[in-house]
């Protein structure tokens, strides 16, 4: 599932295990989309809440970064 914010987006997929499949940790990656979509972060939680948060938190500090002035 793909969730857009702003010139972001993040994926959040659940992993599985590949002989029983059970469920195991959530897996999410972080997007740059412009000017060419580029994966930014990777990154694995234990719940849906924890990897949503981590990618949105990734995406905050990313956006903080270009705005701030340079040195």
């Amino acid at each position: 599932m793909r969730i857009h914010e702003g010139n972001f987006a993040y994926d959040i997929e659940q992993l599985r295990d590949p002989l029983t499949q059970l469920p195991l940790k959530w897996r999410y990656t972080v997007y740059r989309l412009r000017p060419v979509e580029e994966a930014v972060q990777r990154g694995e939680a234990e719940s849906r809440e924890e990897a949503e948060e981590m990618a949105k938190r990734m995406i905050s500090k990313l956006s903080n970064n270009k705005h701030r002035p340079a040195a």
